[in-house]
């Protein structure tokens, strides 16, 4: 039975999406059976995956008419025999308003239930979501088990980390969810740099064990993956996975799977 993780703040630019890809790169390389779910009408996970594994299928059904359908089997495409792919298209941005004839509390649930039928195909699923209150957010928080929030070492990024576990936390409780806060990852973090010192700090006072100990450092490297996909050949490729491995495994093992 999969685990389904979520990557989030609701600022954005501070690297959720790229956390997401990686994990899913990675995890797939460790031989385990994944599906990212690309949740963001911008459909950035979406390129980063074709990009780098020069895929081009397309689903049989759009993923927004599987999520109102009720099945999204047909909204799935199959990356490499471990990795497979909800993909994202701007046909999403017009799920919100067609929710509008479910009640508030039900709709936020569609996402959970459906992943329910399918779960079983995968050891991981890890869901990207657009940096809003949103229908998208509610429905990949509820269906998550962990979350992680992504913490770009700055000052608006910290603020909005804040706001983001006081609602999430209220969500739990009003739907009465078992999700756990299972880390919150430094990302883009520059060494001996003021800011990210203090950001830092503050973290780790406001959420004590659950700052992780390995961060993402600031690396040109991380961008390049963004724009032209995810490569192992050179040395620097080869440095920066090396530092999302570490983050892997230290959520793997917050999560009770590192063994």
């Amino acid at each position: 039975m999969a685990k389904t993780l979520l990557h989030f703040n609701f600022k954005g630019g501070v690297g959720k999406t790229t956390v997401s890809v990686m994990d899913s790169y990675l995890l797939e390389r460790m031989g385990k059976k994944v599906l990212l779910v690309d949740l963001d009408p911008q459909a950035n996970a979406t390129e980063i995956i074709n990009t780098t594994y020069k895929n081009d299928d397309e689903p049989i059904v759009p993923l927004a008419k599987g999520l109102l359908n009720g099945d999204i089997s047909k909204s799935i495409v199959s990356v490499t025999d471990n990795l497979d792919l909800a993909p994202a298209d701007w046909s999403l941005s017009l799920f919100p308003s067609k929710m509008e004839k479910i009640d508030s509390f039900n709709r936020n649930l569609i996402l959970k239930a459906l992943l329910d039928d399918i779960q079983d195909k995968y050891d991981y699923i890890i869901l990207d979501v657009p940096p809003t209150l949103s229908v998208f957010t509610n429905n990949a928080i509820l269906a998550s088990d962990y979350v992680f929030l992504v913490l770009q070492t700055q000052r608006q990024a910290y603020t909005s980390i804040l706001k983001t576990a006081k609602y999430m936390y209220q969500l739990r409780e009003d739907y009465k969810s078992k999700f756990s806060l299972a880390g919150v990852l430094l990302y883009l973090v520059k060494r001996n740099a003021k800011t990210d010192t203090e950001i830092s700090k503050s973290a780790k006072e406001e959420f004590g064990d659950i700052v992780m100990v390995n961060p993402v450092w600031q690396q040109e490297r991380v961008k390049v993956f963004g724009d032209e996909g995810i490569d192992d050949k050179g040395y620097w490729d080869k440095r920066a996975l090396e530092m999302y491995n570490l983050t892997l495994h230290e959520e793997l093992h917050r999560i009770g799977d590192d063994k």
